[in-house]
């Protein structure tokens, strides 16, 4: 593995510290990387103006993966590259139908002339916790109906909840639109007791855009590196040549990597990285 290969991260569990951060230091280490000649760049479930305050000091001149495959963007000025499916609004219909009623409040991403997420109100602590998670970013709206403009793109939504009261809207969902969205039910890695179900198009998934990067870079597979550690990273795992899981990664993810390294609190991903590039 050299400057040939391009190595795509997942952030959050994988990249960041436990805590959603990333020090000075492993910004430093990185960059160095880059400026050595690595191809280095992102795949994340965040979106631009959650990633961007995070990493605004890294040099990453390749595109990033956003929202979980759904935007192919330039991280300097945040214009979207390639835009990937939105969900059809009839869909999000049927969602709020199985949701509302049983007091599950949805947060929904869209997009027109700038990203959105709207919200009705938040009701445990894990819905709490993804507000607090969103303070001052400019896109979190509070609705006392879900409305949209007809130009808007559904990027996507989210319930959190109990896994008792989130699995039903879970099964009703799979088994109607399996052919239409993506849907990733897990346990919160915040609020203890709280799940995620969290959905996009079928086409929006990080191993779809990343099979779009390497064609524009004209990168083969078998010259691509990944790093997850949750289940929206297999399909990435699955496009790319060489998959690594970091030790904290859920137990299916692990299954289906070449490599376990260590966590992502010891900054795995940069220790796996550094030999390649320095110790030539």
């Amino acid at each position: 593995m050299d400057k040939d290969f391009l190595y795509v991260s997942d952030l959050d569990g994988t990249l960041l510290l436990p805590d959603g951060s990333f020090p000075q230091d492993f910004e430093r280490r990185l960059n160095r990387l880059i400026n050595l000649g690595m191809r280095f760049t992102i795949a994340t479930a965040r979106n631009y103006d959650s990633v961007h305050p995070i990493l605004n000091g890294l040099n990453l001149n390749l595109p990033v993966i956003l929202f979980n495959g759904v935007y192919l963007t330039d991280f300097d000025s945040g214009h979207i590259l390639k835009y990937s499916r939105s969900i059809e609004k009839t869909v999000i219909e049927t969602m709020l139908e199985l949701a509302l009623p049983r007091g599950i409040n949805p947060f929904i991403y869209t997009f027109e002339e700038k990203h959105k997420l709207y919200y009705h109100s938040a009701t445990n602590p894990g819905s709490h916790a993804y507000i607090k998670s969103l303070e001052n970013n400019g896109r979190l709206n509070q609705v006392k109906r879900f409305e949209f403009q007809e130009e808007e793109k559904i990027s996507g939504f989210l319930l959190i909840d109990r896994h008792d009261r989130l699995e039903p809207v879970y099964q009703s969902l799979r088994e109607k639109y399996s052919d239409h969205l993506n849907l990733y039910f897990t346990e919160d890695m915040v609020a203890t007791g709280c799940y995620w179900l969290q959905s996009f198009h079928r086409e929006a998934s990080k191993g779809n855009m990343l099979k779009v990067l390497a064609q524009q870079l004209k990168i083969p597979k078998e010259r691509i590196v990944v790093f997850g550690d949750n289940l929206n990273d297999i399909d990435m795992f699955q496009v790319a040549g060489h998959a690594v899981a970091v030790e904290n990664a859920l137990p299916e993810v692990k299954e289906s990597a070449d490599e376990i390294i260590g966590g992502n609190f010891h900054g795995s991903v940069l220790q796996y990285l550094e030999p390649i590039f320095l110790e030539k």
